[in-house]
């Protein structure tokens, strides 16, 4: 309820408006087509769940500034369990033309009934894996817990940039939704990481889009004596393709849902999507950009990933060799 109340409470200050310019030039209509219809989550990308696509509306917030909303809900049925068929997960990303703004909605959208005034809940992610620059969290419960009145949802918050995500994972109550007594399970944990693989996959493409990936010029990467393809940023960065960059290395690479772990040179770096940070061991290896997945490659800029698996890296001819020290 409290998250119904938290929404109606920024749409009331939003009007529609349209047709300026947004996110480092691009134009509105190039930015909504993108987050339709390569942001937006497909059908089955999150197992057992399925969805017929988002839908994206441009709003005037209460800061006086336009955002763009892309707002997806998938539904999983058909399991049998009583109380978790439907499971409902959903997403809502903003884009602001400000980072601080995005910020200040973020923290507002963690707003509820329990607390004067926001954050209102706590920081962290439902799988205690770094996300974004900054989350919130709500819905994990002690192992055990008992169904009971207001459970049944659980929130994620996740601001990055100019980006302000929000995700939900909702229960029906036991009995259905005519029940006389509303009691709801507790979120089960393996839903609370399909959530979460939601948002990472979400905020990771969202940001692609920020980057403007699809206009990237394409830089020739030189590991082992194989030529691989990167990306270049705008700021001068380069974006190495993880998946590729272990298979020339003889590294393995292994993804398990939102979280990418690469075994290389003795050394096993997690790599969690979306994040602004990798785990090396017990050293975390900080980014300046998140971790980008686009389906089927992982993205992580050069010095990080040079950092993080203790690699040489530098220019030769036009092209970035990436060795072993």
């Amino acid at each position: 309820m409290f998250r119904l109340i938290a929404l109606a409470v920024i749409v009331l200050l939003m009007v529609t408006i349209a047709g300026i310019n947004i996110l480092e030039g691009q134009k509105m209509d190039e930015v909504e087509k993108l987050l339709q219809e390569f942001v937006a989550l497909k059908p089955d990308e999150i197992p057992g769940f399925s969805t017929r696509g988002g839908f994206t509306f441009r709003t005037n917030t209460k800061w006086g500034v336009m955002s763009l909303t892309l707002s997806q809900r998938l539904r999983r049925t058909g399991t049998g369990i009583i109380g978790r068929d439907p499971t409902d997960i959903i997403v809502r990303v903003h884009y602001f033309p400000d980072r601080k703004i995005a910020y200040e909605a973020a923290i507002w959208m963690t707003w509820t009934q329990l607390t004067l005034e926001p954050p209102g809940l706590p920081e962290g992610s439902w799988t205690g894996l770094p996300i974004g620059e900054k989350s919130w969290y709500s819905g994990v419960l002690p192992e055990g817990t008992k169904p009971a009145p207001g459970l049944g949802s659980a929130v994620l918050v996740v601001w990055d940039d100019k980006l302000a995500l929000e995700v939900e994972v909702n229960y029906q109550p036991i009995g259905g939704p005519k029940a006389k007594t509303a009691i709801f399970l507790p979120i089960a944990k393996e839903d609370l990481e399909l959530g979460e693989l939601a948002a990472r996959i979400i905020l990771a493409r969202a940001n692609m889009v920020l980057l403007g990936w699809h206009e990237l010029p394409k830089v020739r990467l030189v590991v082992n004596g194989r030529e691989l393809e990167g990306r270049k940023g705008r700021s001068g960065q380069v974006f190495v393709p993880v998946r590729a960059l272990m298979g020339a290395m003889g590294g393995r690479f292994e993804r398990r849902r939102g979280v990418v772990t690469v075994s290389f040179g003795g050394k096993r770096v997690v790599m969690p999507i979306g994040a602004r940070e990798m785990m090396v061991g017990k050293e975390r290896v900080k980014l300046s950009l998140p971790i980008l997945w686009d389906g089927k490659e992982l993205w992580v800029e050069g010095e990080g990933i040079a950092r993080g698996l203790g690699l040489a890296m530098r220019w030769e001819r036009g092209r970035l060799v990436l060795a072993k020290r």
